[in-house]
């Protein structure tokens, strides 16, 4: 493993590796990191993280947790012991965290390290968060007991895992052990926050309580991060994801340690007084300045209203002089900068985010992207003198680079552009042929439907709606049941040849059942045409998000259509976009295609799905923002197909609802398979 770095006090606040993991280990490299400070040497901390290095180059060895050890504040870092699991022969594998004992507690004496880590066996089949202590420092390790144990480790879809171990002490001297759980989808909750206290240094657990939770059935408070202050009271930091609270982080306070109060009351958002909020990965820690000190938190993002990332974000923390959380919360100059999830498109970033302070400085360490997909661990410190700056932000979202025409909703709450005016439209344009095939759509996508009905949906007069239809059924190309229209079976001819032109259709069909029967995900092959991603073929029916074979989307908002336009010329690329009249940012774009190209996957978190457009909403512009429906749970990953000559043909795009909050299968188990798949498909496209 690779050796700590220094990274003194940097001003350009890049901060020093302590671990970039080496190029054959599996992504995502390394994250959740977690720093504890040795009270009884000050200068002394010990870090530990997931590392997928230790599962060796075909991911089947046995993980462990390496522990690094800082003896000068933070400022340079050595590989100093490793934590195994001897209870279980699993392998350590997920979701670390260290605690130093700051007084006697039962047998374990002051200075005496405690660990928690998700134990989860190679099949991910259970989840068990497991104690170990270390009387030497964190030299070596035992297994002291299992605090919860719980199901697969697969998040959502009726699972019962357990995650993200948290270690205090409460107001009495008990050691606490805080976690996510989801065994509680039978009384309406997705996941949530509880805690179990040990009276005998963590050998035995009390029954659990809950902290903080929602009988919802969606939303997921998860993470918890608690803080002692020194007036005796604790702060817990938690994120909630879900529909209705986005991934925004809480922060409730207890006098002791174990009464939060009601568990449906989330406390207080870590957010400005002009909306910004911190979103998923909390960390707080209480920082001295002035009579009372400073909370400070961290996040994955920082968000404004409408939940988009704004500028700056991956370097920016909250404080607040309020201890209660309450607020005002303020934007601060973090230690470390860096790009954040968005930016890179991998949710491995910033996944946990600690702040430790130590002397008159603060550290801060997280997981930051490196390269071909992988995350390392990086770290910084500042003075606490300058740590509340004024974080470099403008409160701005970033831009997207595209704007559309104003949009009506459908009677399923969907936004489409206005149909143009006639001035939008080219002079050599025949009206007719567009009302055609708008009305053709329409009674597509809506049919059977009468003329009345169809003339409010379209704002065609209704005696040219019925003369359309009429003059479309003698043609044989709508069918009418007593004044119900809908499209004949002429159109599957027509369907069937086109389909015929793609061979790369039938030649990948077999790779892509077996693929989505291996994952038991939704597996679709698309192409590009004038400027869309067509997906020509999709496992399941319909497939989450409503995408079906036929279905269209603008190239610039498709996963796989990002996945093609990234082995093509720019010359190529720039010609398809002006085809789908696309007004995107095109130096963005262009970034997000190097990246994607560099690491032969496109990951998206955010989905557009259900994108519909009728042909006269075609006229003029294309595709506009009014017609976009993003899906927050909804993650999709693509790769794609090259020929011979390196330049994409078509893209393989896999997409599941649980990967936004799963990312580890997506990257672990997913993705290595869809690579996979993707170029046995081009072998066998050479060999055809």
């Amino acid at each position: 493993m690779s050796e700590g770095t220094d990274a003194g006090d940097r001003p350009d606040r890049e901060g020093e590796v302590l671990y970039g993991p080496p190029e054959w280990a599996p992504v995502p490299g390394a994250m959740y990191p977690t720093v504890v400070r040795l009270g009884l040497d000050p200068e002394t901390l010990l870090a530990t993280f997931e590392c997928y290095e230790t599962t060796g180059s075909d991911g089947t060895e046995e993980p462990f947790f390496p522990i690094y050890r800082s003896t000068d504040g933070g400022r340079t870092w050595n590989e100093f012991a490793e934590l195994r699991d001897t209870q279980h022969g699993w392998g350590l594998r997920y979701q670390p965290v260290l605690f130093e004992v700051p007084e006697r507690l039962e047998a374990w004496e002051t200075g005496t390290v405690l660990a928690a880590g998700n134990a989860i066996p190679a099949d991910r089949s259970e989840t068990s968060i497991d104690l170990y202590a270390s009387e030497d420092g964190g030299r070596s390790w035992t297994y002291v007991s299992t605090v919860a144990a719980g199901g697969r480790a697969v998040p959502g879809r009726g699972e019962s895992p357990v995650w993200d171990p948290e270690l205090g002490v409460d107001a009495d001297g008990n050691l606490v052990c805080y976690f996510s759980d989801e065994r509680h989808s039978g009384k309406g909750y997705d996941q949530l926050v509880g805690h179990r206290v040990s009276e005998d240094g963590g050998r035995s657990w009390g029954p659990q309580s809950i902290d903080a939770a929602i009988d919802d059935g969606e939303s997921r408070p998860g993470r918890p991060v608690v803080e002692r202050l020194p007036t005796g009271g604790y702060v817990l930091a938690f994120h909630v994801d879900g529909p209705t609270h986005g991934g925004g982080v809480f922060l409730k306070t207890s006098p002791n340690g174990r009464d939060w109060g009601e568990p449906d009351d989330l406390g207080a958002p870590v957010r400005t007084d002009d909306g910004l909020q911190l979103n998923e990965g909390p960390y707080v820690t209480w920082v001295p300045d002035g009579a009372g000190g400073r909370l400070v938190a961290a996040g994955k993002t920082l968000r404004n209203r409408h939940r988009n990332a704004v500028e700056g974000s991956g370097g920016v923390l909250l404080a607040t002089d309020d201890l209660s959380g309450e607020g005002p919360w303020t934007p601060v100059r973090a230690p470390l900068s860096f790009a954040d999830e968005l930016e890179t498109g991998h949710r491995s970033v910033a996944w946990t985010t600690p702040l430790v302070p130590v002397g008159d400085h603060l550290f801060q360490c997280t997981s930051t992207y490196a390269a071909h997909g992988k995350t390392e661990i990086r770290y910084a410190r500042t003075p606490l003198e300058t740590l509340f700056e004024p974080a470099d932000i403008a409160g701005e979202e970033r831009s997207s680079g595209a704007s559309g025409p104003a949009s009506r909703p459908d009677r399923e709450g969907r936004g489409f552009p206005e149909p143009p005016s006639d001035e939008d439209a080219e002079p050599h344009h025949v009206k007719s042929i567009v009302k055609t095939f708008e009305l053709l759509e329409a009674v597509e996508r809506e049919g059977p439907i009468g003329v009345t009905e169809l003339a409010g949906r379209t704002g065609i007069g209704k005696s040219s709606v019925y003369k359309y239809l009429d003059t479309l059924r003698h043609l044989g190309f709508v069918t009418n049941e007593d004044g119900q229209y809908a499209t004949s079976l002429r159109f599957f001819r027509f369907g069937q040849r086109v389909l015929s032109r793609y061979e790369i259709n039938e030649i990948a069909r077999p790779r892509i059942e077996t693929l989505a029967e291996r994952i038991g995900e939704t597996v679709s092959l698309l192409v590009c045409e004038a400027g869309d991603a067509v997906y020509l073929q999709t496992t399941g029916e319909g497939g989450p998000g409503g995408i079906e074979p036929g279905h269209r989307l603008p190239v610039h908002l498709s996963t796989g259509g990002k996945a093609i336009l990234s082995y093509l010329p720019d010359d190529r690329v720039e010609g398809i976009l002006e085809a789908a009249g696309a007004e995107v940012d095109r130096r963005s774009l262009r970034t997000e295609l190097e990246r994607a190209r560099d690491n032969r996957v496109v990951v998206d978190r955010k989905t557009t799905n259900r994108l519909e457009y009728s042909a006269g909403m075609l006229e003029g512009t294309r595709h506009g923002t009014g017609q976009q429906r993003v899906d927050e749970r909804l993650r999709r990953v693509a790769v794609p197909i090259r020929d011979g000559e390196d330049r994409a043909i078509a893209a393989i795009e896999v997409a599941g609802p649980e990967f936004g909050v799963d990312s580890r299968r997506l990257e672990e188990d997913v993705v290595p398979l869809l690579v996979s798949t993707g170029k046995s498909i081009e072998i066998d496209l050479l060999n055809r």
